[in-house]
């Protein structure tokens, strides 16, 4: 029965990296999801800039139409100047003349300045490419990481299926019973290691009489409080002392 047992507890250490590798296998790919989003979403950084690259364009070419619409004005200004028979007519085409070019020099103006503007954008541009580039490249070797430490997991899990089914296949069929019925109730954890006199999952201190069968006996034993079995996992020289003083009192006997 000990053995039985002490291949029962490899079975739960066993079944408690299956379930924390399987665990892995589920958070990995959506971590590795989140690191595309947040390394793809930087992009958005370069687009917005050259979002306002593209409004800077059309300023300039609303401002370049503008400037067109008033040399149609002047030139249509001009004809009728070369046609007015009074010398205030004439004068009068003059001022608007004069005046229209004066916008054509404001306009220009604000060409001349979206010109500018369009260089510091280019520059952003550039920059945010570059930042894009190193961050990207950081997310990257990340998700790289992330990727094999994936595929290193399902590998682990598929050894650890190969050597639960190699334990199951030494482990009685009554403490099989007994295992599979409890892990199903208990959340997988069936077996709770005794390292000194407590129960190693509910903190409850085993009964001494209870706690020197443990010692003693090859039976199986169950925890009082949450029903799990029993294993002695550590047995220090005095419980060592104990088995070899009982051996030698019953050879006396």
């Amino acid at each position: 029965m000990k053995q039985g047992l002490e291949i029962l507890f490899s079975l739960q250490q066993n079944d408690d990296r299956i379930r924390e590798l399987e665990l892995k296998i589920i958070e990995i790919p959506a971590a590795i999801k989140k690191l595309e989003d947040e390394r793809d979403g930087k992009v958005t950084i370069i687009e917005n800039t050259k979002n306002k690259l593209n409004e800077n364009v059309k300023a300039r070419e609303k401002l370049e139409s503008e400037i067109q619409q008033i040399k149609e004005k002047i030139k249509k200004y001009k004809e009728q100047m070369n046609k007015s028979t009074t010398n205030k007519e004439y004068q009068g085409f003059m001022t608007e003349i004069k005046f229209e070019e004066e916008q054509i020099g404001l306009v220009e103006e604000k060409i001349i300045e979206r010109m500018l503007e369009s260089d510091e954008i280019m520059k952003e541009i550039r920059e945010s490419e570059a930042e894009f580039e190193k961050i990207a490249e950081e997310y990257n070797q990340i998700i790289k990481k992330s990727t094999q430490t994936l595929a290193d997991t399902k590998t682990a899990l598929a050894a650890a299926l190969k050597n639960r089914a190699l334990l199951r296949k030494q482990i009685p069929e009554n403490l099989l019973k007994h295992y599979d019925h409890i892990a199903k109730n208990k959340g997988g954890k069936a077996v709770s290691p005794v390292e000194s006199n407590f129960c190693g999952i509910c903190n409850v201190k085993v009964r001494p009489q209870r706690f020197s069968e443990l010692v003693s006996s090859d039976e199986m034993f169950f925890c009082e409080n949450c029903a799990r079995i029993l294993f002695l996992k550590i047995e220090d020289k005095k419980i060592e002392e104990k088995k070899e003083k009982k051996k030698k009192e019953k050879k006396s006997a």
